[in-house]
């Protein structure tokens, strides 16, 4: 991805953008083991047992590991966020359109080929939103509204949070390609090249380019219904 984002000439504002999503993801961390620390100091009181200072080193790192992998997705994501945009800003300077054609399944086969590469990681992820959001409206029911009660679960729903904002920027990357043939529309390439243009439209809209994860297109409506579904 890094050498194909270089070839495209994004590899500087894809760096920029993820260096902010990392930032981002190290406050989620943050917050997400300050909030176990305190539930732990909370619930030991003046009396310190071995198994609450375990209980807590366990959560901080396997929350870690959570916060690693939605890093690593979330930079992958802004990756071909940034390619599908700067196909957007380099197909008006085209003037060969079969130049564009040839641009767009490369594109395609550089998103098909990073989806399919990133997926396991994606479905663990999803699998623990999944298991996340009903414990936790149950966890919610069950402790009521009591503040002090309810630290213990602040870290799940950072963590779900950030979860879901994943999900969200995988979302946008289909999204963003759903919206490219209208943007090829708008634009003139010349006399005569209206019936080329057509072409290239229709071969972009069929292509089905997006992120992919086991066949199943991942939009925006999808994500919301998931969050509908589960919450």
């Amino acid at each position: 991805v890094r050498r194909c984002g270089d070839q495209m000439g994004v590899l500087g504002r894809w760096e920029m953008l993820a260096w902010a999503d990392q930032r981002l993801m190290l406050i989620v961390w943050l917050l997400a083991s300050s909030a176990t620390a305190v539930g732990v100091v909370y619930d030991a009181g003046s009396n310190w047992e071995v198994t609450s200072v375990l209980f807590g080193c366990a959560t901080s790192f396997l929350s870690s590991i959570l916060v690693a992998l939605m890093s690593c997705m979330i930079i992958v994501c802004r990756a071909m966020t940034v390619m599908v945009d700067a196909y957007g800003c380099h197909i008006a300077g085209i003037p060969d359109l079969a130049e564009a054609k040839h641009d767009w399944n490369v594109l395609q086969a550089i998103l098909r080929k990073t989806s399919a590469t990133i997926e396991p990681c994606f479905v663990v992820l999803l699998g623990v939103a999944i298991v996340m959001v009903p414990s936790l409206l149950a966890d919610f029911l069950a402790l009521g509204s009591n503040p002090h009660a309810m630290l213990p679960l602040a870290q799940n729903m950072i963590l779900t949070a950030g979860i879901f904002r994943m999900l969200f920027m995988a979302a946008a990357i289909s999204d963003k390609c759903s919206r490219v043939p209208s943007l090829v529309n708008t634009l003139s390439f010349g006399q005569g090249t209206e019936r080329v243009q057509q072409h290239i439209v229709e071969h972009i809209v069929h292509s089905g380019v997006g992120f992919y994860i086991y066949d199943v297109r991942v939009t925006t409506e999808l994500v919301v219904k998931f969050m509908y579904t589960w919450t």
